[in-house]
């Protein structure tokens, strides 16, 4: 019951604990099929035999699971996820330059009242504005939760996969728009209004500091003709996890699946490359949007 519900009837012993950890790493982490694992799964039971208390056991686990699942799995102790509840709300930002509507998209770590008003804000600022292009300014976005990122850019996305999960017995989840909705698994997030913008010329900006959620964002405009990527490549954290509760409030994020964009092209932790390598991305990408302007 430990195992699979995360209920005792008495708490377990650090031993027990390092080897339900393990046991939902070798499940679900996309790289446990290796002869490494093997070893580290081996080697980690020796090292927290004599722990005498669950923290002595976690840095052991944290190496374990980069093994399991590699650079983007971790794991994050109880009082981590309180800090991380209560940090500061970063609203996007909207700003006309020229005939180009520029939206700055940071990263989202809020309640549900945050993500609405996160969603909302970009989605008023699509329907609201003249403009001739849009850039979608990704850089410095390391993540987070994707509904709101995404619902709030959604005018620009045609409905249907945006793209999709693919784990590591090759099985498929499709991440889908449909009607100002996406079935993501992240907030019951909701816009005003999802009718579609016109055709317009996008550029996304990345970085080496767009990441997680804030690249898979960025692989939702992959494969749309009127999008081009400018920057330099991202961060390279193209994979999705999944939360596994301990029974000291400890959660492991082990990553559980690589991402597929709509073009079929495979990111597994790869960084995306843009289309044009610069360091003047915001400049670039207003010349872009003025080159398509006819």
């Amino acid at each position: 019951w430990g195992y699979k519900f995360n209920i005792y009837l008495v708490p377990p012993s650090p031993q027990k604990y390092v080897r339900v950890a393990l046991k939902n790493m070798d499940e679900l982490g996309l790289f446990t099929d290796s002869k490494e694992w093997v070893e580290t799964k081996k080697k980690t039971i020796e090292e927290t035999s004599n722990a005498k208390n669950y923290a002595e056991t976690i840095p052991f686990l944290q190496k374990a699971i980069k093994v399991a699942g590699g650079k983007h799995s971790f794991i994050e102790h109880e009082e981590d996820i309180s800090k991380r509840s209560i940090t500061k709300y970063i609203k996007p930002k909207a700003e006309i330059e020229g005939n180009t509507l520029i939206l700055t998209i940071p990263e989202f770590t809020g309640n549900d009242s945050q993500a609405s008003d996160y969603a909302n804000f970009l989605e008023s600022s699509l329907h609201k504005n003249n403009y001739n292009g849009v850039i979608v300014d990704l850089r410095g976005n390391r993540g987070g939760d994707l509904s709101p990122m995404v619902l709030g850019l959604s005018p620009l996305l045609p409905d249907g996969t945006l793209f999709t999960y693919v784990d590591k017995s090759s099985h498929s989840k499709p991440v889908e728009l449909q009607n100002g909705e996406i079935n993501s698994g992240g907030s019951s997030t909701k816009i005003s209004d999802n009718k579609k913008i016109k055709k317009a010329p996008i550029a996304v900006l990345i970085d080496n500091n767009t990441g997680s959620s804030g690249e898979l964002t960025a692989l939702c405009f992959k494969g749309i003709p009127n999008v081009k990527f400018l920057g330099s490549d991202s961060a390279g954290y193209t994979s999705a996890n999944q939360t596994v509760y301990l029974y000291d409030g400890s959660t492991l994020q082990i990553t559980s699946a690589f991402v597929k964009d709509r073009t079929n092209n495979i990111y597994k932790n790869f960084p995306i490359s843009p289309d044009i390598q610069t360091n003047n991305a915001k400049s670039s990408a207003i010349e872009w949007i003025k080159s398509q302007i006819k």
